[in-house]
């Protein structure tokens, strides 16, 4: 391929007289976004020495995000371009291969069918002739004046002959119940199939078409491929997390689905998905002048002031400009290391349009450390978790994962981007034999409740972790010890035993206990807060 060309520049050529030729270009490749994809289209035509137009049918030009590009074959040239609407034409000549395959089903299951129910007519014909026999014998009368061996022979000949009718009619009447049953079943093959070609969206009657003007030098083949853009299609990662505690692994499958819902069937099309956001910002906030300034406060006056006042008076009022700076700024999209990655996928993928294909990545396996996490104030059971170190050399891209533990399935959660060598903690469920409890015990002085008008008060606090399972569990308590960061409330905290950490993570009073709990083993750590601010002041604090 060669000869890159603006379609905005060339829809401004004047067309020439040519012979028009019609083409379907279905999708051959596309490049996946998280939100949006850049689509290849590509149309292969027959076409004799000389210049002609080819028109290809081209669906949801009005909703484009930006036009086409067009590339041409060797010994090609493009001269104008142009968009007609509503052009007639064969839409069988337009098929792509999957379309003619999916209309020759048709076809097939639709001459079967006229052929059963002509089948069904002749039997339903041989049944009204079968009843018109049974009816003519019944009115069959004995021959007048006949003697009596006459009248029993013409008796005898007609009780056979009813009978032997009547069985023939049974017969037929029975054998149209089956032909009945296989015109219903082709039928709905008929639908399946019909709903098969309407997936693949094949071409109307009436088409907006796309016009190219080519000249070609030689007969012979001659390709057309137009690159476009759209935000109807994507993809996400979907995770499958198995913990398998005895290894100290996590083996990780990674599914990416892709979603699409243009106005294009695509069919055995070349994937790649990229990390790449297009539909971002782009270029940086603009960075406006922040001017401070001072005025005189307005006071509220009467309603003959106001109309007093002069109106410069008003002008103390913040401007709406600044407030329209301000929201102008924007937050970053996803960025790795400043680089999209892709994932080339090996093998073609057919997805219509409204419907999603999950392909399989790849399966990855993680080191993993386990621990038994307790948040007494706010859990009634412990949690497992596991910390990980992301070693593939690759981030792992943000998705919906399933987690499993020793191949019991625990939940879903959503994974946030890891980058490579990053470090993150994952849920993997809770621990039901761990059972954990607060106790609020009632307060010595001042008012219960979360604003208290005494000027102290003491709280007494009690979590207990039991182990009732029968294995000896190593279990890390965390509870969020009273602090103040006002110089007139003092705080003394108690805890006994003492924490073995504080400030875990940086969050102010947040303590962590490490546990040794034997089956059926209780500890409790007994937490005392004393509060002391001056006399006139509210406390307002939730223990």
């Amino acid at each position: 391929m060669r000869a890159s060309v603006s379609l905005i520049a060339l829809m401004l050529a004047t067309p020439a007289l040519a012979e028009d030729v019609f083409a379907q270009a279905p999708v051959v490749n596309a490049v996946i976004y998280p939100d949006g994809a850049t689509l290849t289209l590509r149309a292969e035509v027959e076409l004799p020495a000389g210049t002609h137009r080819v028109m290809v049918p081209y669906p949801g030009a009005d909703g484009l995000v930006s036009l086409p590009r067009i590339q041409t074959s060797e010994g090609v040239e493009i001269g104008a371009l142009g968009f007609r609407r509503a052009v007639a034409a064969d839409p069988e000549a337009l098929y792509t291969d999957a379309q003619a395959d999916a209309a020759a089903v048709i076809d097939a299951v639709e001459d079967r069918l006229e052929n059963q129910r002509n089948a069904l007519e002749a039997a339903r014909a041989d049944v009204t002739a079968l009843e018109a026999r049974v009816a003519y014998l019944a009115a069959v009368a004995p021959p007048e004046g006949g003697t009596p061996a006459e009248i029993l022979a013409t008796a005898d000949l007609v009780a056979n002959q009813t009978a032997e009718s009547l069985r023939a009619l049974t017969a037929a009447r029975t054998a149209l119940k089956p032909m009945q049953d296989e015109i219903e079943a082709l039928t709905g093959e008929l639908a399946a199939a019909q709903a098969e070609l309407e997936r693949l969206s094949p071409p109307a009657a009436e088409n907006d078409m796309l016009t190219v003007e080519v000249t070609h030098e030689a007969a012979g083949p001659v390709a057309l491929e137009f690159t476009e853009q759209t935000w109807s299609a994507g993809w996400r990662v979907d995770y499958d997390m198995d913990l398998d505690r005895d290894s100290g692994t996590i083996a990780l499958d990674r599914k990416i689905i892709v979603t699409q819902d243009t106005d294009r069937a695509w069919t055995d099309v070349r994937m790649t998905l990229s990390t790449a956001r297009p539909s971002d910002a782009i270029a940086p906030s603009e960075v406006w002048p922040d001017k401070a300034d001072i005025f005189d406060p307005v006071v509220a006056r009467s309603g003959a002031e106001r109309d007093r006042a002069d109106d410069t008076a008003y002008l103390a009022e913040p401007a709406p400009m600044a407030m329209a700076e301000e929201s102008a700024m924007k937050t970053a999209g996803l960025q790795v290391d400043g680089l999209a990655i892709s994932y080339v996928y090996p093998d073609p993928v057919s997805v219509a349009p409204g419907e999603s294909a999950e392909l399989a990545l790849d399966q990855l396996t993680l080191e993993a450390e386990t621990t038994i996490e307790a948040a007494p104030r706010y859990d009634d059971t412990a949690f497992l978790v596991a910390d990980i170190t992301n070693t593939t050399g690759e981030p792992i891209l943000p998705g919906r994962a399933s987690l499993s533990r020793d191949g019991y399935f625990v939940g879903q959660t959503q994974i946030a981007m890891i980058p490579a060598g990053a470090d993150e903690t994952l849920p993997f469920g809770p621990i039901e034999g761990i059972r954990l409890d607060t106790i609020f015990k009632r307060n010595e002085e001042g008012d219960t409740g979360i604003i208290s008008k005494s000027s102290t008060r003491q709280q007494q606090i009690t979590f207990t972790v039991e182990n009732l399972t029968d294995e000896t569990q190593d279990v890390r308590a965390l509870y969020p010890l009273t602090f103040s960061e006002k110089e007139d409330l003092e705080v003394d905290v108690i805890a006994t035993p003492a924490p073995n950490e504080t400030d875990v993570e940086d969050r102010r009073g947040v303590s962590a206990w490490n546990m040794t709990l034997a089956p059926g083993e209780t500890q409790e750590v007994q937490i005392t807060v004393d509060l002391d601010w001056p006399e006139g002041e509210l406390l307002d604090w939730r223990p």
